[in-house]
C-alpha cells in the first residue's frame, strides 16, 4: 500500500468533494420534484357525486302484463344511457349528473318476438319525481301498434 502525504490526500478530498457536489446539483436539476411540490395531507378534494335511480317497470296496456325487451332511452346531458328491459319487464338506471327534468323513450326494438308490436312512448319526468322512484318504480304501459294489413 502507497503512505500518502497529507498534500496529497487534501488534493483527494478536494476532488471528490467536487465530484460529490456536481452529482448532487446534476440529480437535483434534472428532477422536477424537487422544483416546487405543494404540501398534500390527506386524500385531497373529494368530489361527492349525486346520483338518481330511474326505474320502473314495462306493461302491456291491454294485457297488463310486463313486456321485456323494450328499448329504454334517458336523455341527459352527457352521456345518455339506453339499454332494454329485463324479462319481467323491470329497467333501472343510476343516473350520475342531476338535472332539472329527464326524457325518457320507450321503444319497442324486437318486433312481436315480446308479445306484440308496441308504439313508443316518450315520457318527462321531474328531478322531484325522479328522487321518489326509488320507493315507488314508474309504471309505464305502452299501446299495442294497430296491424292495418
Amino acid at each position: 500500500m502507497i503512505k500518502l502525504t497529507e498534500k496529497s490526500r487534501r488534493i483527494i478530498r478536494a476532488i471528490y468533494r467536487s465530484i460529490g457536489v456536481a452529482a448532487a446539483s446534476l440529480t437535483l436539476s434534472a428532477c422536477p420534484f424537487f422544483i416546487s411540490v405543494p404540501a398534500m395531507y390527506g386524500p385531497g378534494p373529494v368530489k361527492i357525486r349525486e346520483e338518481v335511480l330511474i326505474r320502473g317497470i314495462v306493461i302491456s296496456g291491454k294485457t297488463k302484463v310486463p313486456i321485456n325487451g323494450i328499448a329504454v332511452y334517458i336523455n341527459v346531458d352527457n352521456p345518455s344511457y339506453h339499454n332494454a328491459t329485463r324479462q319481467n319487464g323491470e329497467f333501472d338506471y343510476y343516473i350520475y349528473e342531476k338535472q332539472d327534468s329527464y326524457t325518457i323513450i320507450f321503444t319497442d326494438i324486437d318486433g312481436k318476438e315480446n308479445g306484440g308490436r308496441f308504439k313508443q312512448r316518450t315520457i318527462t319526468i321531474t328531478n322531484e319525481e325522479a328522487e321518489t322512484l326509488k320507493e315507488n318504480p314508474l309504471i309505464i304501459e305502452l299501446e299495442e301498434e294497430v296491424n292495418e294489413e
